[in-house]
């Protein structure tokens, strides 16, 4: 199996039936081993690839796995076309009856199975489930004559934190293995009235808290492109099976840049939006109350409309009724958003801490020249250049650390101690630190400081604005394509973003990859910071060479539609 950590999948086969819990004198490794087995169980056997196919593949490798699905016979054309096409053509065929909702189903399932074995993207698979619910929502049309809803017979792929009744969510934590919800996440019911069909689950770092998806309970998940690189986190499950083509659509969560990062990584589509627009309620997390920074739940796609239907089916829903924390702001369909002919856009080139490596640097380039001859009103935004704008991202960087590890890491280790997993923690996840451990008043003086920023930052924003209202803040989404496993990421491109609570789009850009030749590191760079040294010396362009390069559109807090727009816009002008 691909990963260098011992990975696990949940008790449920086929989310189901429930593997008795193993005595209380079994290691963690034991654990986790027993639960890989059972997910692997969980795959039909004609849908296992050849062990001769599986046993070059490892974290070391660096093998390209993307062209698999194409060569190994377990897909049908009929199935390789669902697989690859658009998710407005696959909803247009289901409610044209050109395909069953059972025939798109099963695809998805089994692309996703041979993704699972390639890449380690999986947590739960309930497969049998899936087809048999598709096969109902076949005959609900058969009999009305009509869609169940706007996303009937559609596969939509889940990050593990969503609950479903009867399910494991390990979140990447030992603990978790054997521990089935007994309730359905909010979400998860709207998606399912919709008529979405929900088919698996996909794996996290521990506690969904690094840049990296890997973790004692899930092993390490690998990038499609090249295995010896991660597909980023916290939704790298995600990413990587999305890359693979084995979902249309997925959803993910964003507390730091954790759709983003991954979108960016494997060349997605993403929107991270701002808290309230989705439903959150009732989800799993890993440090549960925490609220200085609020997490967001988002699609992942491989196309820009799958966003917007996604969203729109699911705000049409009106879930301020079923969560609390919900917005009752309804949903405008991004084609009627009127946007000038001339964008203002700020280029923010550099945040100040971490310089972009050099492909970043390019992409950054490459979308001013085409935006400027597209007659946008561009403004570049160098932080690097300016003490002031530099402290400002670096104050931001240190709040955001600060309210991750507020309570000294305590959640995450009792939980890592009730399985005796503690004493091996994976790499980048900090351990604990009582040293770190705020007071309510350290805590309550911490967010008055966080509101303070934000104030400012926003001030900043308007003046370089000149005063007017800006479309969109362009920026890279990390300062990487993507890494070798176990490197350092820098994450304030991100979680800058997260602390203003506005909105976000990732953006692949059309024909712009990474070249070793043109993208090279220049024999007179110096790094500025410790931070910016780690980035950089763990940069290798023969590594990345040929990966996607993506950015990311910024818009007003709550102006998901309007922010998606100017992404497109951004996106056509860009090619």
């Amino acid at each position: 199996m691909p990963g260098t950590v011992a990975p696990s999948t949940p008790a449920a086969s086929n989310g189901s039936s429930k593997m008795a819990n193993p005595s209380s004198s079994s290691s963690w490794k034991d654990i986790a081993a027993a639960k890989v087995q059972s997910r692997l169980a969980s795959i039909p056997s004609d849908w296992h690839l050849p062990a001769s196919t599986l046993s070059a593949i490892s974290s070391t490798s660096g093998t390209d796995v993307r062209t698999i699905p194409i060569t190994c016979d377990i897909l049908t054309d009929l199935e390789l076309e669902i697989t690859t096409t658009p998710v407005s053509t696959i909803l247009a065929n289901l409610q044209s009856r050109t395909w069953t909702s059972e025939a798109v189903t099963t695809a998805f399932c089994k692309r996703a199975a041979i993704a699972h074995q390639l890449t380690n993207c999986l947590t739960e698979i309930f497969f049998t489930e899936a087809i048999a619910r598709a096969r109902e929502l076949d005959a609900h049309f058969a009999t009305t004559g009509k869609p169940l809803g706007p996303l009937a017979g559609l596969p939509i792929s889940l990050k593990d934190n969503f609950n479903l009744d009867g399910v494991d969510s390990n979140l990447g934590f030992v603990a978790w293995i054997n521990d089935p919800s007994n309730h359905d996440s909010t979400l998860v019911t709207l998606l399912r009235e919709q008529g979405a069909v929900l088919y698996c689950k996909t794996a996290t770092p521990t506690a969904m808290m690094i840049a990296e998806t890997v973790s004692n309970a899930n092993g390490r998940t690998l990038h499609p492109a090249n295995t010896r690189l991660t597909p980023g986190g916290s939704s790298g499950g995600e990413s990587a099976l999305l890359a693979m083509r084995g979902s249309p659509l997925g959803v993910g969560t964003d507390i730091g840049g954790s759709i983003r990062i991954p979108c960016s990584f494997a060349g997605l589509w993403g929107l991270k939006p701002s808290f309230g627009r989705f439903p959150t309620a009732k989800c799993k997390s890993g440090l549960a109350g925490q609220e200085a920074v609020l997490s967001i739940n988002g699609p992942m796609c491989n196309d820009f409309e799958g966003l917007e239907m996604y969203a729109k089916a699911v705000v049409d829903t009106e879930p301020w009724h079923a969560d609390a924390k919900c917005l009752p702001i309804p949903w405008t369909p991004v084609s009627t958003v009127q946007l000038p002919t001339s964008l203002t856009l700020l280029m923010l080139t550099n945040n100040g801490i971490v310089s972009p490596t050099p492909p970043v640097q390019r992409a950054m380039q490459h979308a001013i020249a085409k935006l400027r001859a597209a007659g946008h009103n561009v403004i570049e935004w160098d932080a690097s250049a300016n003490s002031t704008d530099a402290e400002l991202f670096l104050r931001g960087q240190g709040h955001i650390e600060s309210f991750f590890r507020a309570e000294g890491g305590a959640t995450v280790h009792s939980i890592m101690e009730s399985s005796g997993e503690h004493a091996d923690w994976v790499p980048g996840l900090a351990p604990t630190d009582a040293g770190w451990n705020c007071t309510v008043k350290d805590l309550w003086t911490l967010q008055a400081k966080r509101t303070g920023w934000q104030a400012e930052l926003l001030l900043r924003i308007q003046q370089l604005a000149g005063g007017r209202e800006f479309d969109g803040i362009v920026t890279p989404v990390a300062a990487e394509v993507s890494t070798t496993h176990d490197a350092y990421h820098h994450i304030f491109y991100t979680g800058a973003w997260n602390l203003m609570d506005m909105p976000a789009v990732v953006v692949p850009l059309e024909g712009v990859t990474v070249d070793k030749e043109l993208d090279a590191v220049k024999g007179d760079f110096k790094a500025k910071s410790e931070n910016e040294g780690k980035v950089w010396s763990q940069y290798k362009v023969d590594e990345v060479h040929g990966l996607p390069v993506c950015l990311q559109v910024v818009g007003q807090r709550l102006r998901e539609e309007r922010t998606l727009a100017v992404a497109k816009k951004v996106h056509d002008d860009c090619a």
